[in-house]
């Protein structure tokens, strides 16, 4: 699974959206990536085939007409398009195949001639692989709030959900992003758009969204299909570089059983690259104030406090073994952890090397009020039982962690 889709799935999952969670579920996350399809990629595998050593351009940059005019009619798309369908620049099916497969990193433009890159010659005559391919690329978006937008967006197709902009709208809402333009949750029209240019593209040359006079029909099989391998992707470890690192502990303090983990982070990090990580390893969302206290002096980015020191001055490399410092989260509950330098060593990423227990709700009302939610919820006659339940929207999982998973949320 694709790390940046862990922490989605967490936030969707932690959400008191019934449907969300229902999306998420509906995904099919937790079984076997789907075979390929190769049938589904014939647009792309045919006009990489068409393109062979290169077409020249027009001076104006565009595909020759001739070209876009068999475009049209070999994919059947001139059926359903008004006009002489000759002009790149105004035949919309065929711009958006060419900027895809871009994108796609399948075809380049070189001294006036657009062909193929060698990836692309090699997939052309391997649609098994083009698929796969495909699938791994998306989304598109390189933009964070867009590769959300996105990610939720192939969520909704691969549980069958029609109007999957419904589920876009619906969880940018729930992880707090909003339109630019008004300040405010984006509606479903928005939200479309933040996926119309890129992921939505792609299945639609595709062919696989089914037919547009009737936008309540379910996503076809071939498009949930796709979706599902697209978030099941396994991204290969990059060939990391050793550098110099630190190894933490970080242990939630007044939780019993006891909350903790044992990590790895690059020397280089500052405290205030530390707090992120520990945001990601611990599992709290980061949406509420934190703050380091080392050598009893406050560390944090908090406005109006000219107290504190700079979060950038110090690097985690800096302390000794053996050093300990706390580090505070959410203010209001008052959650404290106790950070621990165990030694300096290598490693080539961020790691979560072991820990026990999960992390506590947010906004649960600190140690106290999280021992006192884990007993309601122990007991099902208890009279707030069901409040408890649909306050926190899922069962609770006290036990639950597993350190892949936080090593995933580190290097995302």
């Amino acid at each position: 699974m694709r790390h940046e889709l862990v922490d989605l799935l967490d936030g969707l999952r932690g959400s008191r959206s019934a449907e969300l969670r229902r999306v998420v579920s509906g995904a099919g996350l937790d079984g076997e990536p789907p075979p390929p399809e190769p049938d589904v990629v014939e647009p792309y595998r045919w006009f990489l085939a068409r393109l062979g050593d290169g077409v020249k351009l027009t001076a104006a940059g565009y595909l020759p007409p001739a070209l876009v005019g068999e475009t049209m009619r070999t994919l059947g798309w001139d059926a359903d398009w008004i006009g002489a369908a000759t002009r790149e620049d105004i035949t919309r099916p065929v711009a958006e195949l060419r900027d895809t497969a871009r994108r796609l990193g399948l075809v380049r433009v070189h001294r006036g001639t657009l062909g193929p890159t060698t990836l692309g010659r090699r997939l052309a005559e391997d649609p098994t692989a083009l698929w796969r391919h495909i699938a791994a690329r998306l989304p598109l978006a390189r933009a964070h709030p867009d590769r959300v937008a996105g990610l939720l967006w192939l969520l909704a197709v691969a549980a069958g959900r029609p109007h999957p902009e419904r589920t876009v709208a619906e969880g940018l809402a729930v992880l707090g992003w909003l339109s630019s333009r008004t300040g405010q949750p984006l509606d479903e029209t928005e939200a479309f758009y933040a996926v119309r240019d890129s992921t939505w593209t792609v299945f639609d040359r595709l062919g696989v969204l089914g037919t547009r006079r009737d936008r309540n029909q379910p996503p076809t099989p071939p498009a949930a299909a796709l979706a599902r391998a697209s978030l099941l992707h396994e991204e290969p470890p990059a060939p990391g570089k050793v550098v110099p690192a630190v190894e933490l502990t970080v242990t939630l303090r007044d939780v019993d059983p006891p909350v903790w983990r044992r990590l790895v982070v690059p020397e280089k990090a500052t405290l205030r690259d530390l707090d992120g990580l520990l945001q990601a390893v611990m599992g709290w969302r980061g949406t509420h104030l934190s703050l380091f206290e080392l050598d009893g002096r406050p560390y944090g980015d908090l406005e109006d406090d000219d107290e504190l020191g700079d979060p950038r001055s110090v690097r985690v490399g800096s302390l000794a073994d053996g050093t300990q410092f706390r580090w505070d989260y959410d203010f209001g509950d008052g959650w404290e952890h106790d950070v621990r330098v165990e030694r300096h060593r290598t490693a080539e990423a961020p790691t979560c090397l072991a820990g026990a227990n999960a992390c506590p709700p947010e906004d649960s009302g600190g140690p106290h009020g999280y021992q006192r939610l884990r007993q309601v919820l122990a007991d099902r006659l208890h009279p707030e039982h069901a409040d408890a339940l649909a306050w926190l929207g899922r069962p609770l999982e006290p036990e639950r962690f597993d350190p892949a998973e936080a090593t995933r949320r580190l290097r995302a």
